[in-house]
């Protein structure tokens, strides 16, 4: 297979990218959910989904995490006893995986294996896994067709696709307030820096907000998945057995927010009752999808 110059570019950037960012993590708080699930932005956002997915894990099951980064997930699989396979395009995340999996040997009741891989050019074994996990990652690729064929491919009849990613755009209204939100709330910036910027930007404001939010050029594949519709597309070949919608701008705001966790952490607990009530009732749409998929 010949791969385009540019396209190897982009992916050893991306791979440099999110290997530095995953040392950096691991040198603040080990890549261990028995650690990582007491942060801020996983109590708010995360701790709820992973852990309903990780209640499903059962000893001996096959599972396999794409884009698995510093292999957290991977490992908290094992330790329920699964034979648990990650893959990265990072050779430089799988070694702070590796290195952390060695360490915490004794808790692990399955087995943990990390490869290096290019997710958009997957080629998996057929009818080998029970459980195939995705996070955050479905929007980085750009054959997201055939990954979802792959996947579909390499589960065991029932097997299950979870995934946890953002579907489309930020909706205006969302935008609005998660900007209006973070103008008023303390935050990095300071409440000059704010006034100017919303000074010069005037209308162009929401845009701005809009890409933080989709963390446009944060790497060479932010949002290239964003014109494939991976919802359509796993609803074509997969059973939908649930669907967690994430509220619609608390995220960003969690993100943003400069304050001590005992204030931060019951304040954003209120608002994301708030934000899921307004998605819910439909006056706002939200991006964050946790699906859970069956293969019959």
């Amino acid at each position: 297979m010949t791969i385009d110059p540019e396209y190897q570019r982009k992916l050893d950037a991306e791979a440099a990218l999110w290997g530095a960012e995953s040392e950096q993590s691991a040198a603040r708080v080990p890549p261990d959910w028995n650690h990582l699930r007491h942060l801020r932005y996983n109590v708010i956002m995360h701790a709820a989904d992973i852990d309903a997915l990780l209640s499903r894990i059962q000893p001996g099951m096959r599972t396999l995490e794409l884009g698995c980064a510093s292999g957290w997930l991977t490992l908290a699989m094992a330790e329920r006893g699964a034979e648990a396979a990650g893959l990265d395009i990072s050779e430089r995340s799988l070694e702070v995986a590796r290195r952390y999996a060695t360490s915490a040997e004794p808790r692990i009741r399955g087995s943990v294996t990390y490869a290096v891989a290019d997710l958009n050019y997957l080629d998996l074994p057929a009818e080998h896994y029970d459980v195939i996990t995705v996070k955050a990652s479905l929007h980085h690729l750009v054959r997201l067709d055939h990954v979802i064929e792959q996947v579909y491919r390499a589960l065991k009849p029932g097997g299950l696709f979870w995934i946890a990613d953002t579907a489309g755009d930020e909706a205006l209204p969302a935008v609005l307030i998660a900007g209006g939100l973070c103008l008023l709330l303390p935050t990095a910036t300071s409440y000059r820096d704010k006034l100017r910027a919303l000074l010069k930007f005037g209308l162009r404001s929401p845009e701005r907000v809009r890409a933080s939010i989709q963390a446009e050029g944060l790497s060479p594949f932010e949002g290239a998945g964003r014109e494939h519709d991976w919802l359509a597309l796993v609803s074509r070949r997969f059973r939908i057995e649930r669907r967690v919608d994430a509220p619609a701008f608390t995220g960003y705001v969690e993100a943003q927010l400069k304050a001590p966790d005992a204030l931060a952490i019951p304040f954003l607990k209120v608002l994301r009752t708030i934000d899921r009530l307004l998605v819910r009732l439909k006056l706002l749409r939200n991006t964050g999808v946790v699906l859970y998929a069956r293969k019959d």
